[in-house]
């Protein structure tokens, strides 16, 4: 019995990460195909809905929405591109759905801020409450926040970290006219940074999970350890909002100065054309 007890266990350990090594395959150029809000889901259409009009309030323009189905095994995914082009940051929708036994089921529905500067940073603040598979270079602040529903709010605390980090320089944002090509670009960058971490091996055409990528992520996910992530995140994400709402009782000793006629935050400048990337790229200066 005490045998049996620890094998089992043993066994789900060492056997998941195998599993998921030969089954999942990531498509290093998914199919992007566009799709219209009449067939979103309904699951999660008024949600997707309510928070692209929240966000068109904050300044963002919609650039695109897209559907992939199969870029990841046995995934689909629906997602709203935005971007703020007086302020520099970009933002996007995503919900994705799992198939399992031929059921499709929705895994996680998130609101997700990201600013990346010419220096190679890049702030990312979510309120997705998935734990993150991927590993983070040091030049990625990522802040995930499950308890901060609104957009409103979340771009206020994404502006706020990046305060916080003492951010400045270039942001960069893509054209408007090359949606589909910067998305494709930065979907493969993505996982050729995690080869480089040593958790996907890529064959040419597909990014598989190599044998540590595989026992990380897997374990990452599996009990106890995703009960220690979770508590983590809990802790880290009460901590960063505390330090946010507290600094927002501060007023700012430059609010006075503020434009009227401009919806983007104090110090930050109108967009200028550059022509880096081919022009797929349109750079922010930031005073």
């Amino acid at each position: 019995m005490d045998l049996w007890g620890f094998a089992i266990p043993a066994g789900i350990y060492l056997g998941m990460p195998l599993l998921v090594k030969f089954s999942q395959k990531v498509e290093a150029q998914p199919q992007i195909e566009s799709i219209d809000p009449s067939q979103w889901p309904p699951v999660v259409a008024q949600t997707m809905s309510r928070v692209e009009h929240d966000l068109y309030n904050l300044g963002f323009t919609i650039t695109a929405r897209y559907q992939m189905v199969g870029a990841v095994s046995s995934t689909s995914t629906i997602l709203t591109m935005l971007v703020n082009y007086q302020s520099g940051d970009k933002a996007m929708i995503t919900a994705v759905w799992g198939q399992a036994n031929g059921v499709w089921n929705l895994g996680t529905h998130y609101t997700e801020f990201s600013t990346r500067f010419a220096d190679g940073h890049c702030f990312d603040t979510m309120n997705s409450a998935t734990l993150s598979s991927f590993a983070r270079g040091p030049k990625d602040i990522k802040t995930q926040v499950p308890q901060i529903k609104e957009a409103a709010e979340l771009w206020s605390l994404h502006r706020f970290v990046m305060r916080k980090h003492d951010a400045q320089g270039e942001k960069l944002v893509y054209d408007i006219a090359h949606v589909r090509a910067y998305f494709g670009r930065i979907w493969r960058e993505s996982f050729e940074e995690q080869v480089g971490f040593g958790r996907y091996n890529f064959n040419g055409k597909q990014f598989v999970p190599s044998f540590k990528g595989a026992y990380l992520m897997c374990w990452g996910i599996m009990w106890p350890m995703s009960a220690i992530r979770q508590a983590q995140l809990k802790s880290k994400s009460a901590a960063i909002v505390s330090e946010w709402k507290a600094g927002a009782m501060t007023p700012s000793p430059t609010s006075q100065n503020a434009s009227p006629f401009s919806n983007s935050p104090q110090g930050e400048t109108p967009l200028r054309a550059s022509a880096t990337e081919e022009n797929r790229i349109l750079i922010v200066p930031e005073t």
